[in-house]
């Protein structure tokens, strides 16, 4: 007799009942606390200015190279990302990792040193300065943005001295960033409302994804090529983590569809919407670990030596070099949880625990706020999984379920297709 097709209505009773009191109340909390952390933190693109100094405010008996910018006078804290020098028709831009040796130069009155940069490049291996030709027919800009709390009465004063005379090219001249022909530089290839949007739907998956392997349905697979399309969507938009990008592109989504068959292939003997799962040897385990260390080391290093314009990390390359070894890190552990799902061994709960550390380390540095409610959810689910595939495993040691059994013939209504 055919069975008669449920209606819209029965299938979401259905898979509200398929989930525990306990499920329902972690899912609905992480979404909740989501939302409210995208409202309370949105992501938000510091405006960074060009400014370009006005060569009539340059001293009329002016002659000779100056090599010091000085920022004496300067009331709060900015940021000086970069340094753009034009002479003629040659135009030179300088990041501060080539002239400070670091990827951003802060302007702290409190800090005595801060308040001078060297318009020289700096050689990190020699550790000496090349002076930059700059004189009274240079035009003189740089990037940089407003980094404390009170911006109304904060002051940029910056002069332009050769630091041998004393003698200036411009001094004390006080820039307002809010005016002028100051040009914004967004970090995001997209608006960063955007960014939050994906942020909370990157939540809202991710925490589905990570409730039905708890429960054993091959259907985190389907639910979980969303969360790769909005996770490469993040790395693209942000300009960041490539090594997390390229594994989703060529391991997780290739993955995802692989392990939904494998997983499909091995249903449990008494219910069908439970996957057969088992755990690995000691040598196993000893292997995994060699190949993420070696993996880490030598994609971390790669990542070091690409460089890009803007993203989240553009101001400052110390930082986007230690989140690059923390990505490889990341995406090797990520790799090895990926084949642990594939072949349905319960250590896979071991290395969410060790992305989630190693993502909560990344979403700190970059200041994801939301993203950090999604590692709560990680952490507190992954307890949950590893409790259930344990109980699991241990009440199937005496071979009542082996992996190849019929499956028998009526499915849980909830998981139905």
């Amino acid at each position: 007799m055919e069975q008669q097709k449920k209606s819209f209505k029965q299938r979401c009773v259905d898979l509200w009942k398929y989930f525990s009191v306990y499920e329902k109340i972690w899912f609905f909390t992480i979404l909740v606390l989501a939302i409210v952390f995208a409202f309370l933190f949105p992501e938000t693109d510091e405006p960074t200015y060009t400014v370009t100094l006005n060569k009539a405010n340059y001293t009329a008996t002016a002659s000779g190279a100056y090599d010091t910018l000085s920022f004496e006078g300067t009331v709060g804290e900015y940021v000086i990302v970069g340094v753009t020098l034009k002479n003629g028709d040659e135009v030179d831009e300088y990041s501060m990792v080539e002239l400070a040796g670091y990827g951003e130069h802060t302007v702290d009155p409190e800090i005595e040193e801060t308040l001078s940069l060297r318009l020289a490049l700096y050689d990190r291996k020699t550790k000496q300065y090349t002076p930059l030709t700059v004189t009274k027919d240079t035009e003189i800009s740089f990037e940089c943005y407003f980094d404390g709390e009170d911006e109304e009465s904060s002051q940029l004063v910056v002069s332009v001295l050769n630091s041998a005379t004393g003698d200036a090219l411009i001094r004390s001249q006080a820039i307002v960033l809010e005016e002028g022909d100051f040009v914004e530089v967004n970090s995001f290839l997209v608006a960063a409302g955007w960014i939050t949007v994906l942020y909370v739907l990157d939540v809202i998956l991710n925490i589905a994804c990570e409730l039905l392997i708890s429960k054993q349905s091959k259907w985190n697979f389907i639910v979980s090529l969303g969360v790769e399309i909005v996770e490469i969507l993040v790395c693209i938009f942000c300009l960041y983590r490539f090594a997390t990008m390229a594994v989703t592109l060529l391991f997780w989504i290739p993955c995802d569809v692989i392990s939904f068959v494998m997983w499909h292939r091995h249903p449990d003997k008494q219910k069908e919407e439970l996957t057969v799962v088992k755990k690995l040897t000691p040598w196993q385990d000893v292997l995994i670990i060699v190949g993420i260390a070696i993996w880490t080391v030598g994609v971390g290093y790669l990542l070091t030596l690409i460089e890009v314009d803007g993203g989240i990390f553009a101001t400052n390359v110390t930082l986007k070099n230690v989140v690059c070894y923390i990505d490889a890190a990341a995406s090797a552990v990520g790799i090895a949880n990926g084949l642990l799902i594939l072949f349905r061994y319960r250590e896979q709960w071991i290395a969410w625990y060790i992305v989630a550390i190693l993502e909560t380390v990344i979403n700190i540095i970059a200041g994801q706020w939301i993203l950090l409610i999604l590692k709560v959810g990680y952490l507190t689910n992954t307890t949950y999984g590893y409790i259930k595939w344990t109980r699991y495993i241990r009440s199937h040691k005496d071979g009542s379920n082996p992996p190849d059994s019929t499956p028998p013939s009526e499915q849980t209504p909830a998981l139905q297709e």
